[in-house]
């Protein structure tokens, strides 16, 4: 947790003071790979969630932040003429408990340091949906886009499965699927799109103190990782 919350704290304080126009100034297919799948890692939906089910009167509402390091800083620099050590959101995430056993939920981010804004939503189904005894076993579908993001445009869906169990006020959960993105140029840079379709692994811990719940949280799709933190409220 402790490293979460300096990840997340440096990602604050490495913001460029100008705004990044994600401009491609010189097109490179393998440097737009790189980038792509640094784009990918950072914007795919965050579970940010243990996968018990909330019940047809459940409902959530809270901010969240996330944050991944770009694996190669440098092909960011030659192929956008900025300095990018790292790319994440924050925003605000909403769920709502649905019956049989199902939630829905949806998120609005920006991209801190750029005009980016990304949507995403999921339906998750608990087929198990945990009780004093048993753990939580659920399936997730999800996707999300990203809009003004200048010369990129980026879409995801994916699918995992989770598992979770509550101790009292800890819950703690983790989860494996797979992402199937697509980062696009804009065409008059002649470079093609990049379809990076990566496995991920996730962790986290929810925290509960009667309506608040605060949840840290590890993600791993292919090579990069990513911190994310949820504070919110549930009923």
């Amino acid at each position: 947790m402790r490293t979460l919350f300096r990840s997340l704290c440096l990602f604050g304080l490495s913001l460029p003071a100008h705004a990044l126009e994600f401009v491609i100034v010189n097109p490179d297919q393998d440097d737009f790979r790189s980038v792509a799948e640094d784009i990918a890692a950072a914007l795919n939906y965050k579970a940010l969630a243990p996968a018990e089910a909330t019940g047809l009167t459940g409902f959530g509402l809270g901010a969240f932040a996330s944050y991944a390091e770009t694996d190669d800083p440098a092909a960011w620099q030659r192929l956008t003429g900025e300095d990018v050590d790292g790319v994440g959101m924050v925003g605000v995430a909403a769920h709502k408990g649905l019956p049989l056993n199902l939630d829905l939920g949806a998120f609005y981010a920006t991209v801190p340091g750029t005009d980016a804004r990304v949507l995403g939503g999921e339906l998750r189904w608990a087929w198990l949906p945990g009780s004093a005894v048993l753990p939580a076993l659920a399936i997730r579908a999800s996707a999300t886009e990203a809009d003004d993001t200048g010369d990129f445009d980026y879409a995801s869906r994916a699918v995992d499965v989770s598992v979770s169990k509550g101790f009292t006020l800890v819950t703690p959960y983790a989860g494996a699927g797979y992402v199937w993105s697509t980062v696009e140029a804009d065409p008059a840079t002649g470079l093609q799109d990049e379809d990076i379709d990566e496995p991920r692994y996730y962790a986290g811990l929810r925290l509960s103190l009667l309506l608040l719940s605060l949840t840290p949280e590890i993600e791993r799709q292919g090579e990069r990782t990513s911190y994310n933190l949820r504070i919110g409220l549930s009923f």
